[in-house]
């Protein structure tokens, strides 16, 4: 019984078939992931021990100006420390922008405190994204806010103390942390009974401040 040999245009086709699929397997397996679906639900605990805001704490807008912290005195404030150069910052960004698109946090301050040296390079980072967040600069960062790395998000009540200590990234966008913010920010005293939401198992990344 004789055996056909496969054609060479058969055998091609074995090849690339053989090669697609090794290829979607690898997508499958180390691809990208797109948008934050890797991060973690944040815990929303306050800091130990307990501290009250520095509202004296100077910063600065993109063009240089003088943006104290005071100026959002008695609002329920997301503050986020960031920078561009920390991969967990970027990543947890596009949730921090959904969170202050939210129309129910109309009435709380979104402040994104970046790090980076050149504000060129923030505005730069910056070009094309419609993001609803203040972006500001600081130089240095009080003991109230001082953190072992970043990101790096504290929310502080309206009546001053920091509710919220969390360092690394998370989905800022979840559910339990848009009832935790309206609540604060319409009534501090009901949202402050829960003070803690369980994290996913998984730890947030963390990059050190520079």
């Amino acid at each position: 019984m004789n055996e056909s040999k496969p054609t060479p245009a058969r055998t091609w086709l074995i090849v690339t078939a053989s090669l697609a699929t090794a290829w979607i397997v690898f997508l499958l397996l180390f691809g990208p992931r797109s948008g934050s679906g890797n991060l973690s639900v944040p815990e929303l605990k306050a800091p130990i021990p307990a501290s009250v805001a520095a509202y004296g704490w100077s910063l600065h807008d993109l063009a240089g100006g003088s943006v104290p912290l005071e100026k959002y005195q008695g609002k329920t404030i997301f503050l986020n420390v960031w920078a561009t150069w920390c991969p967990p910052c970027v990543a947890e960004l596009p949730a921090i922008a959904n969170l202050a698109g939210n129309p129910r946090l109309k009435d709380v301050a979104f402040l994104c405190v970046s790090t980076d040296e050149s504000p060129e390079v923030v505005r730069s980072f910056l070009k094309g994204k419609n993001w609803p967040m203040t972006i500001l600069m600081a130089s240095d960062i009080p003991p109230a806010f001082a953190t072992e790395g970043i990101p790096a998000t504290f929310v502080i009540a309206p009546d001053g103390r920091v509710v919220v200590s969390e360092v690394g990234s998370a989905q800022w966008d979840d559910p339990s942390v848009v009832d935790f913010l309206e609540k604060l920010s319409t009534n501090p005293t009901g949202a402050l009974k829960n003070e803690s939401i369980p994290a996913a198992e998984s730890p947030a990344d963390t990059a050190p401040p520079r």
